[in-house]
């Protein structure tokens, strides 16, 4: 079975769906991000993407030694696999997470971990633990320029949130961290820029505020897989993309970067409706992401008028189109939002340029 640059042998002997990861384009996309970005110490890769400690291995090998990670999971596996510096880049206040923290902090003491705020009551909840357990962090404030998600608000909110988090004891404050989520399916780099400009302003005013208040943003992790490269000309600040690692039919939709789909669900066609002129798949809500409008959740690879107009927990209805997939034909489905693939399975298998299924990733941290 070969469409465009994906060949497997066999598929027949795979039950479906079935996530795969072809070794070549994942290769690739950590050459790429090295060379996108100006080299492995400029980038701090979101875990979240593949969640595995074997990818993870082929990232520290390439030199990247910095990662974010939104779950505590993910950070252990993190921690496990060798990474020497984590970011938690997710709010903390219940206390079950706080105690996972310090514990994690304790087994691994030899990792930088870090983690980010927001509000002045996720400062509040770590500092009497930091105190309890004779640690110290080194933390992020967390900027708010139009996701709308978390963040401090920019100007006033932001500034006294930073300055209040230095003076806290244990704590200390070393720049800001920002996903600029909302621009995010926006393939015109032009419109883009624009975004990127509005948050630097943002960002800069922080700076400079903070500055003179002797406290200083030496370091800063910002952007997401649609702006992270608008930010490289900022020698403070390192870049934070995650879906590179496995891309998707979304994110190629960004013309300037060289990123190929690396992960993508095998199926078939397990039935057909003629007056519809439709074909049924099993690649369902379960198989593939289901958190995009439903033409988005997957493209068919080699045959781009395809379209998903339904799908169930098991079922993915499509337009046959102008192709000639018939019942019993296998399809290979290009997701639209690759992390949230990843987490359907607990491992993907690995083909490798042949087309041989050499082994498989296992999905680490699938689990919080």
């Amino acid at each position: 079975m070969q469409v465009n640059e994906y060949v497997l042998k066999n598929p027949d002997t795979l039950e479906t769906p079935v996530m795969l990861v072809f070794q070549d384009q994942l290769e690739h996309n950590i050459a790429s991000i090295i060379k996108v970005t100006g080299g492995p110490d400029r980038v701090v890769p979101h875990f979240k993407t593949h969640k595995s400690k074997e990818v993870l291995k082929q990232c520290l090998a390439a030199g990247i030694q910095s990662y974010k990670c939104a779950t505590l999971r993910e950070a252990e596996v993190l921690a496990e696999g060798g990474a020497r510096q984590i970011l938690i880049a997710y709010p903390m206040l219940h206390p079950q997470k706080l105690n996972r923290l310090m514990e994690l902090m304790s087994t691994h003491s030899d990792i930088d971990f870090r983690i980010i705020f927001s509000h002045k009551a996720h400062v509040d909840a770590v500092a009497p633990l930091l105190n309890k357990h004779n640690k110290e962090i080194v933390a992020y404030i967390d900027l708010d320029t139009g996701m709308h998600r978390t963040g401090a608000q920019p100007g006033t909110e932001a500034i006294e949130l930073y300055l209040a988090a230095s003076r806290t004891p244990r704590i200390s404050v070393v720049g800001t961290h920002l996903f600029d989520g909302h621009t995010s399916y926006q393939p015109d780099v032009a419109i883009r820029t624009d975004s990127v400009k509005q948050s630097l302003d943002h960002i800069h005013n922080l700076w400079e505020e903070v500055a003179k208040q002797g406290c200083p943003a030496s370091d800063n992790v910002i952007g997401g897989s649609w702006s992270f490269h608008l930010y490289k000309d900022e020698p403070t600040i390192r870049m934070s993309p995650g879906t590179f690692i496995y891309w998707d039919h979304m994110n190629a939709m960004i013309p300037e970067l060289p990123f190929k789909v690396a992960g993508v669900v095998l199926g078939q066609v397990i039935d057909r409706n003629v007056d519809k002129d439709t074909l049924t798949v099993d690649i369902g809500s379960k198989a593939i992401t289901d958190d995009l409008e439903m033409k988005n959740r997957f493209k068919v690879a080699g045959n781009a008028n395809i379209s998903l107009v339904s799908q169930s927990e098991e079922h993915g209805v499509i337009t046959r189109s102008d192709s000639d997939l018939r019942l019993g034909d296998f399809i290979f489905a290009l997701p639209g939002h690759a992390c949230t693939t990843t987490t359907k399975y607990p491992e993907a298998l690995v083909i490798d340029q042949a087309g041989n299924v050499t082994h498989s990733y296992k999905h680490d941290a699938r689990d919080r």
